[in-house]
This record gives C-alpha cells, sequence and structure tokens, in this order.
C-alpha cells in the first residue's frame, strides 16, 4: 500500500500538472528525498510520469490508465497460457479413445502381469478403485499403515461406502493396538466397513468386483513388486480364498480376552511359539524386526515363568492366554 508522502504527491501532482521536485517539495513540506522516494512508488505503479517530451515537470496517471498498463502484459500471458492449456487438453482427450481400446486388448490378452514399480502400482489401484461398482476385499498383513495415510484411505472408502460399494478387509490381530489403524477402522466401520482379524494374514492383496486381483509377490522381505491378475478364473480362487480366511477371522473390534495381560502383538507372537515357529518366522508374519520379537518372548517367558518356549506355550494354554 502507499504510505502518506506517496498519497500526498499523487494528490498534488493530480492538481498541478508540469510540477517539478522543488515546487512538491515546498508545497508540500517535504524533503526532496522523500519526494524521491514517493516517485519511485508512484513511477512502479504507473501512476507518475514525465510530461511532454522536452518539457520539465510531471505530471499525474489515471489509476484506470495506470492498471491497464500494468496488467496488460499479465493478461496477454494468461490468454496465451489458458489456450495453451486448451490446445493441449483437446490433444490429450483425443488420445483417450486409443487408450482405452488398448487397454481392452491388453485385459483380454494378458491375465497375469508383473509391476515392479511402486508408482504403476499405485496408479492402478487408482484406476480400478475408481471404477469399482460392486465389492473391494483387502488382505493387510503386518503392521498397519500412519495416520497419514489412513486419513487418505477414510475418505476414499467412505466415499465408496457411500455409493452401495461393499468393502471387507482382513488385518493382522497385533494391529488392534496400532492406534491410527484402530481409528481408521473405527471410522470406516461406523459407515457401513467391515472388518476381521486373523492371527496371521499370509497375502497382501486387493480385489476389486470380478476384474481384478493386485497381489503381492512377496519374494522376499524387500520385494515391492505386485502380480496384477486380470484372468476371471484366478480372481475367483483368490476370492474364494479371502471367503475362508474371512469365515475364520474375528471381529476386528471384538474386545480380548480379559484374563490375558497381553496385548495383541504379543497374543500374536505366543500363538507362533505354541505352533513351533522361529522367531525369525514370527517376526516375519507380523512385519517386525527380530530383536523386538525376541524382547516380548523373553518377557513372556519371565511373565508365566516357563523355562524354554515350549514350555511358555503349555503354560499359556493353561492360563486361558491363547
Amino acid at each position: 500500500m502507499l504510505d502518506g508522502s506517496c498519497l500526498e504527491l499523487y494528490r498534488y501532482a493530480v492538481g498541478h500538472p508540469g510540477w517539478t521536485k522543488e515546487q512538491a517539495s515546498e508545497a508540500l513540506g517535504l524533503t526532496l528525498r522523500e519526494i524521491d522516494n514517493a516517485m519511485t512508488e508512484l513511477q512502479a505503479r504507473r501512476l507518475l510520469g514525465p510530461q511532454a517530451a522536452g518539457i520539465a515537470g510531471f505530471v499525474a496517471v489515471s489509476p484506470d490508465v495506470a492498471l491497464a498498463d500494468l496488467v496488460d502484459a499479465d493478461e496477454r500471458s494468461l490468454q496465451e497460457l489458458k489456450m495453451r492449456i486448451s490446445s493441449r487438453r483437446r490433444e490429450l482427450s483425443s488420445l483417450v479413445p486409443i487408450f482405452l481400446e488398448a487397454r481392452k486388448q491388453s485385459v483380454s490378452s494378458t491375465s497375469v502381469e508383473t509391476l515392479e514399480d511402486p508408482h504403476l502400482i499405485h496408479r492402478v489401484l487408482i484406476d480400478y478403485g475408481r471404477d469399482v461398482s460392486e465389492k473391494v476385499l483387502i488382505a493387510q498383513p503386518g503392521q498397519g499403515s500412519t495416520a497419514d495415510v489412513h486419513e487418505e484411505s477414510i475418505r476414499k472408502d467412505l466415499d465408496l461406502l457411500n455409493r452401495g460399494v461393499r468393502r471387507r478387509t482382513l488385518y493382522d490381530v497385533s494391529t488392534r493396538d496400532h492406534v491410527p489403524t484402530r481409528k481408521a477402522v473405527t471410522a470406516i466401520q461406523a459407515g457401513g466397513g467391515e472388518f476381521g482379524a486373523l492371527p496371521f494374514v499370509p497375502l497382501r492383496m486387493m480385489i476389486f468386483d470380478q476384474k481384478l486381483a493386485l497381489v503381492a509377490r512377496q519374494l522376499d522381505a524387500g520385494d515391492k513388486a505386485a502380480l496384477v491378475i486380470r484372468d476371471p478364473s484366478l480372481i475367483h480362487i483368490f476370492t474364494l480364498l479371502f471367503d475362508v480366511a474371512w469365515e475364520l477371522s474375528e471381529p476386528f473390534l471384538a474386545p480380548g480376552p480379559t484374563q490375558t495381560p497381553l496385548n495383541s502383538m504379543q497374543h500374536a507372537i505366543l500363538q507362533g511359539l505354541a505352533a513351533g515357529l522361529s522367531d525369525e518366522s514370527i517376526a516375519r508374519r507380523l512385519d517386525i524386526n527380530v530383536r523386538t520379537c525376541r524382547r516380548h518372548i523373553a518377557w513372556m517367558l519371565e511373565t508365566l515363568r516357563a523355562d524354554s518356549r515350549f514350555q511358555a506355550g503349555v503354560k499359556a494354554r493353561d492360563a486361558g492366554w491363547i
């Protein structure tokens, strides 16, 4: 905004065409430095200009004229930008039918595709998540995601549920103590989502209607690739596997047994011990590091006063912990 000196000088300039710095300084009681500073501000806004060529002095410029002078170049640039955007939109929109036809041919000719790039996997999830119309089935092993990931998921899942899409998710029981996951489950379940819990979820997968299944390859702990399955028979098999696991699951938000001091993760570790699994196998199932797993095991051995893993499993069963 213009300060007081600028406004005084502009008002003076409007009423005294052809004025000079000395005249303005004497009339307004401002120093020549203040006059120079005010003139710089006014000229930057095109509100002040020199008088006709060869004639000393300055004149004020109408704010409307100054505005037109200031924004003319920007308006031309904006108009050119809009034209370029419209041109690109028309150009790329013309490719949509080609893309859709090519994708149909790809779907019909490719039953299983391997995607190594996590960005491409994310794009597939967005595309099919937008088009799903009946149901989404999700199996999610390991620990829960961050609160930021869940925040985005809640919004999308509630939109699906509002469209009448059925949503079922299987989580590992250890995630019951993961606060962001529990909050997300509570919010989505209130909108109609269904959640089950299992001691062990072996596959990470998502099934969209009967059109596509996305299954994690899981060659090793660091493998981020996914198998994109479009073959109806294979999708049917994975759906049957999910349905069996769902029947064996228990409600995610069901209260745990009151007689055990274990949290959900410790309960899952103890079940692994009772099944004779190694520390590495249990940690891999629960997506935790081996050191954390062994720390929980040591605590349970001490609490149960057991001398061995096998004895811990027996005492846990006797105590009703598992």
